[in-house]
């Protein structure tokens, strides 16, 4: 990796990785599910799930980075991608409870929003009225376990990743990153047409990669300091 940019930007994820910063924020999490006091056992299930949905993203960009069995560039594309999301997610989270929140009750959402799809389809596609009748049931149970985590209801959209990063300060730079990323990271046009180019791919890969490196590097510093801060005591709102 030639650029200096982005040379930097994976030092600095390395470094993170190497200096104990990684160790102390996973020893971190396990003090916070520890102590987590009554009632906000769903406030750790957001914090370690981000924590090791950020590591493992970040491991896995770096393993497709340095393998050298695959030079396509589409993966390190995906995985920085993700990591670009989970950048968003963590800082989101990190600015208040109510915010994590709303990402554990959107869990609830999303899984809402699979069942009705397959029910549509049923639908649209003339299944049993006993396969219908079980995802019915199924939704109505998901509904029943998510009052009885003190979600009021599961109706309505969930929180849309661009608009959290637009509440975060990042909307332009989300924008515009993720469109690029998806170009690559999905088998749209500008990859299907585009002609072999070693020197191109070579330079898309350390782009990406690079890119992921800095998304990483974002995400883990707002779970740091989150993990750092009174902002996770369990003194705060217990929902």
């Amino acid at each position: 990796m030639d650029d200096p940019v982005f040379t930097r930007f994976v030092e600095a994820a390395d470094e993170i990785r190497t200096s104990g910063r990684w160790a102390a924020v996973n020893a971190a999490v396990e003090g916070l599910a520890e102590n987590a006091g009554a009632g906000n056992e769903w406030y750790v299930q957001v914090v370690g799930g981000l924590c090791f949905c950020v590591f493992s993203e970040y491991l896995s960009l770096k393993r497709a980075y340095e393998d050298d069995r695959n030079r396509d560039s589409s993966l390190l594309a995906w995985r920085a991608r993700n990591l670009l999301e989970l950048s968003v997610w963590s800082i989101y989270t990190a600015k208040g409870r109510e915010n994590a929140r709303r990402l554990y009750e959107d869990a609830g959402r999303d899984a809402r929003d699979v069942l009705s799809a397959f029910s549509n389809w049923g639908i649209a596609t003339a299944q049993t009225a006993d396969w219908i009748e079980r995802l019915t049931d199924a939704k109505q149970s998901l509904s029943m376990r998510a009052t009885q985590e003190g979600i009021d209801s599961l109706e309505g959209p969930y929180k849309q990743v661009s608009k959290a990063a637009g509440e975060c300060g990042m909307g332009d730079h989300f924008r515009v990153s993720f469109k690029m990323l998806s170009k690559f990271a999905h088998p749209t046009a500008i990859r299907l047409l585009a002609a072999p180019d070693e020197k191109r791919d070579a330079l898309q890969r350390d782009v990406f990669y690079g890119k992921g490196c800095l998304y990483f590097g974002g995400a883990f510093e707002a779970l740091e300091g989150l993990l750092n801060s009174s902002i996770h005591r369990t003194d705060g709102p217990r929902r």
